[in-house]
């Protein structure tokens, strides 16, 4: 069962639709590396630690949430913890004890946890040791780097930690048509082009841009084109924002 909360708040559209299927590596084989190392935790079934790190966009969150689905379709159990997470909704240590080996503790933005969070996260993490479950989290920097409290960073840096690198533009146009072929449609050159130089690097953020362009278009009744999706980031700036390459972290 996937828990991002004990209530199972599911995400966003986009991040319901991450998956190691279109999970595009890329040719970096520093990518390529860390999906096998993600593949081989999952099927351990025992306690082993994972940590993912690299810039915005780099594919990070993807590969957690995908990690969280694959368990959730075995019938497994995972518990997806971020700093958005109300302290409400964070396990006590005796959650994670009463739960079988071969399920997954995972954490999302590492770099973000409050003071307590970070506390509560060392309980977990020893917990999480002690009831075999298996751990993965990810962040923007490597766990010596990070801004958190020293024995936590140590935890962090326990299992393998691997850097994912951020995906070109070939594989940036490869996702974004492929999004836009779900849909029933694809993205003409003129179009590809101006959302390869004009919007974000992170593919998350385009997968929510091309999840509104679609509703826009429906809406509208009119094709993909650039004055519509124009018109779309004027009605709804809040997805230009999010979608800038000025809004992009280093």
């Amino acid at each position: 069962m996937l828990q991002t909360t004990r209530q199972q708040i599911l995400p966003l559209e986009w991040q319901d639709e991450r998956s190691f299927e279109n999970f595009d590596p890329g040719v970096q084989p520093e990518n390529a590396l860390a999906l096998q190392a993600l593949h081989d935790l999952l099927q351990q079934r025992r306690h082993n630690a994972l940590y993912l790190w690299g810039e915005t966009g780099s594919g990070k969150s993807h590969l957690l949430w995908a990690a969280c689905r694959e368990l959730q379709k075995q019938g497994r159990w995972a518990l997806l913890l971020t700093p958005q997470t109300p302290a409400s909704a964070w396990p006590d240590v005796t959650d994670l004890l009463a739960q079988h080996a071969g399920g997954l503790l995972a954490v999302d933005d590492a770099q973000q946890l409050s003071d307590w969070q970070q506390d509560w996260l060392f309980g977990l993490y020893n917990a999480a040791r002690s009831a075999e479950l298996a751990f993965l989290a990810c962040g923007n920097a490597a766990p010596a780097a990070l801004p958190l409290r020293t024995d936590l960073r140590t935890r962090l840096s326990w299992g393998l930690a691997l850097r994912l690198q951020a995906p070109d533009d070939a594989v940036r146009a490869s996702v974004l048509q492929r999004l836009a072929q779900e849909r029933g449609y694809s993205l003409s050159p003129e179009l590809l082009h101006y959302m390869l130089t004009h919007l974000s690097r992170d593919l998350s953020q385009l997968g929510v841009l091309m999840a509104a362009f679609d509703r826009y278009a429906l809406a509208a009744q009119r094709p993909a084109t650039v004055p519509l999706l124009k018109s779309l980031l004027a009605a709804q700036p809040q997805l230009l924002h999010a979608a800038s390459p000025e809004s992009v972290s280093g």
